[in-house]
């Protein structure tokens, strides 16, 4: 009735601002509803099951490193003429520095477990780790969820690296039970409970019997600025995708339940605020 009223004024040209604004609210059709960002993220799957989407956002990750770091990225392996000692005891890092501006690497593994060794990482990227570790290893296998940072790393990286990815069982399966060490860089600490899970599960199927993982999960130091640090049994946040994972002793402890795989030994650096430690696999 009061629309038809407004309308009656609209035709006797008397419509006043009362009217005007009645007829908006009624003849507009509804607003649409805002979109909601996730809080969390999905549940995780296992390497292997990995969808496109998990493939294309790495993707995505990879193009936007590229944009700033592609002088790193791209140089290929025999453009490094030195070859560092590696060294004997984990703690003392193996500190290559690929350019004079960029942090070292402080890879934590002992030198008599990569030299000569068929070694592993996940979360290989473009290669940076394995055009160099290449060098020292008998066979180096480098893993990741983008197909276009492997794509990179088999340009700059010499024969004794093969890059295959995560989802390729058919090409991983030849690996199986063949690797005595796997290693990894800045992995371990932005995983939550059931994302590491995932992929101990997976890396454990390539580990020969007292094959050697080395993790580093995150230790914060209070005397160090923090970032948005959570819990292991908190979820994967959409609003913090960078957080890290507190680990102590006993979270460690919990995740490998029902794993073939046994703590040799834990270093706690605050410095590096790591909580790193050694695990065997002991079938």
């Amino acid at each position: 009735m009061a629309l038809k009223q407004t309308m009656r004024s609209v035709v006797n040209g008397v419509l006043d601002t009362a009217g005007l604004e009645l007829v908006r609210r009624q003849a507009a059709p509804p607003a649409p509803p805002v979109p909601q960002t996730p809080t969390h993220l999905a549940e995780p799957r296992s390497p292997m099951d990995c969808a496109p989407e998990d493939v294309e956002r790495w993707n995505a990750e990879w193009r936007r490193y590229l944009g700033r770091e592609w002088t790193v990225q791209l140089r290929p392996h025999t453009e490094y003429s030195l070859r560092p000692d590696l060294p004997e005891e984990p703690l003392k890092m193996w500190d290559v520095t690929l350019e004079p501006q960029t942090p070292p690497l402080s890879l934590y593994a002992a030198g008599p477990d990569i030299e000569g060794r068929r070694v592993m990482e996940m979360g290989c990227g473009c290669g940076n780790l394995g055009k160099l570790l290449g060098r020292y290893a008998s066979l180096y296998l480098g893993t990741d969820y983008s197909t276009m940072a492997l794509q990179i790393a088999r340009l700059v990286s010499p024969d004794t690296c093969h890059y295959v990815h995560v989802a390729d069982r058919s090409g991983l399966e030849p690996y199986f039970g063949t690797i005595d060490t796997i290693v990894g860089r800045f992995f371990w600490i932005h995983q939550n409970f059931k994302v590491a899970r995932k992929n101990l599960e997976f890396m454990q199927r390539f580990l020969k019997p007292e094959g050697r993982l080395y993790t580093d999960f995150y230790w914060p130091n209070p005397e160090l600025p923090q970032g948005k640090v959570f819990t292991p049994h908190d979820p994967l946040s959409a609003q913090y995708p960078s957080a890290t994972f507190k680990y102590d002793e006993s979270d460690v402890r919990q995740l490998l339940e029902g794993l073939n795989l046994q703590i040799e030994r834990f270093d706690v650096v605050p410095e590096h605020q790591r909580r790193y430690a050694v695990l065997v696999h002991r079938p």
